[in-house]
């Protein structure tokens, strides 16, 4: 008898251990900081000229209670589209290849700048059933100073970065970007500041 509540306990006690593991598991997770936005701000010229042009991938998104849940199968979404396209796709600007300084459009033609990325990105998840309010448009700077514009997939896991300069997805804290502004959650037509107080270093010119 003594042998069996023995046993017993040590069952109780790793399921108990079972438990503070999970407990873990959430309290990592509840680390995870979000993108944090100050306020409206103007709208990029090619962003507009996109929504002009294209109205109904403009409209206003469904309301979402909260995050997206990131799943194993989404996960592997961002990887392979963002995989995909960075190796289907050429970088060219937009200078280059449509003699403007701006025109945000979908590299059909296997030719696009970062915006081109990141739009083709988009597009690709929301077919696979994303939905619009977790896959947003975001401009940053470079360490450099330049600037360059991002997917950015918000989830419960992160907010994850769609970069066709970088193979990894990375939650935006990993990356070498300060956030400049993004698109809301409602539409690409309406934008927002980001909160990003980080210092990244900038190369002199």
């Amino acid at each position: 008898m003594n042998k069996r509540l023995f046993g017993l306990a040590a069952l109780l006690l790793a399921l108990g251990a079972g438990m503070g593991g999970g407990a873990a598991m959430d309290l990592r997770e509840s680390r995870y900081q979000p993108l944090v936005f100050k306020g409206s701000t103007k709208t990029p010229i090619g962003a507009r000229q996109f929504c002009m042009a294209r109205p109904d991938e403009c409209r206003p998104a469904d309301a979402m209670p909260g995050p997206l849940a990131l799943t194993d199968g989404l996960r592997r979404d961002l990887v392979e589209i963002n995989s995909r396209f960075n190796k289907q796709v050429a970088a060219v600007t937009d200078e280059d290849h449509y003699q403007k300084r701006e025109f945000w459009t979908y590299p059909d033609d296997g030719v696009g700048d970062c915006e081109d990325f990141a739009l083709a990105k988009r597009r690709a998840l929301m077919e696979r059933g994303w939905p619009a309010s977790a896959l947003r448009m975001a401009l940053v700077r470079q360490s450099n100073g330049e600037a360059h514009a991002v997917l950015v997939a918000v989830t419960d896991s992160g907010d994850f970065v769609l970069d066709n300069l970088v193979g990894d997805v990375l939650d935006w804290e990993e990356t070498n970007y300060k956030f400049v502004k993004m698109q809301t959650a409602q539409t690409m037509s309406e934008w927002v500041d980001v909160e990003d107080d980080r210092v990244l270093w900038v190369a002199s010119k």
